[in-house]
């Protein structure tokens, strides 16, 4: 499996198993987790013939600032260091931040392994929020699938709320929250949610109402956003999940 790497930004890859025109799909892993937890995802994007590409979130995997690797205060939605416990992450910030990044690893994509719009990008839960994010930032992302992930990043009605954010996680909040920044998604990416309908951690109401925020925008082009729940299912993505994940992609990448 090759890796890489853009600066501080660690990268694994699986090359498409059939030659072809390449198209990237960039599909990032759940909080706490990394790069390499996603590996069999990456493998099977590469066997639908996608350069299938992750890396490692601000302060997970091998950016992790503790040795012990980050631990999860459920009370705050932060990271806190175990010596101190203090938290020195919040999750906005993480989304954010990991989002920004996103243009810098399709431009390494394009220049290093020949790949070319329009892209994918997705994942589980953070991964998916984030993959949300960075299609508001850079057009080249096309298509985005988005598992057990919010668009309302306030998460009401969750059993884990967020700790109150500092002035710079405020901002992080302002200028990324999806629901609060529709003006971002007017060139209508492609964005399916797939939602459990009994999640409590992030309930999938949250994607249904920009789902509908965004319904003017998409008036033309309804078959471009989605929120799928699977009935029966709370904070857990699942196999039909993924396969709808896939039929996206194959959609409109």
């Amino acid at each position: 499996m090759p890796t890489g790497r853009i600066g501080e930004i660690p990268l694994l890859w699986e090359e498409p198993t059939a030659p072809g025109e390449r198209r990237l799909v960039i599909w990032l892993p759940g909080f706490t987790s990394s790069k390499e937890a996603v590996h069999r995802y990456l493998r099977e994007l590469a066997a639908a013939g996608y350069l299938a590409l992750s890396y490692d979130p601000v302060d997970h995997g091998e950016r992790s600032r503790t040795a012990e690797g980050e631990v999860f205060a459920p009370d705050s939605g932060a990271f806190r260091d175990p010596a101190t416990g203090k938290a020195y992450r919040h999750f906005w910030a993480i989304l954010a931040e990991t989002a920004d990044e996103a243009p810098a690893v399709i431009d390494w994509a394009i220049a290093t392994l020949g790949v070319a719009p329009p892209m994918g990008m997705g994942g589980i839960s953070m991964g998916g929020n984030i993959a949300v994010v960075a299609a508001g930032i850079d057009r080249r992302i096309a298509a985005v699938a988005a598992g057990i992930a919010e668009a309302d990043w306030l998460r009401p009605g969750s059993t884990i709320p967020l700790s109150a954010p500092n002035a710079y996680v405020q901002s992080c909040y302002d200028r990324c929250d999806p629901l609060t920044n529709l003006h971002r998604y007017q060139h209508r990416p492609a964005i399916t949610f797939q939602l459990g309908a009994d999640d409590t951690l992030i309930p999938p109401g949250g994607a249904q109402r920009f789902v509908r925020a965004l319904g003017p925008t998409y008036a033309d082009s309804s078959e471009r956003i989605e929120a799928v729940l699977e009935e029966g299912v709370g904070h857990e993505f699942t196999e039909g999940m993924w396969q709808r994940s896939l039929r996206w992609f194959a959609r409109f990448v």
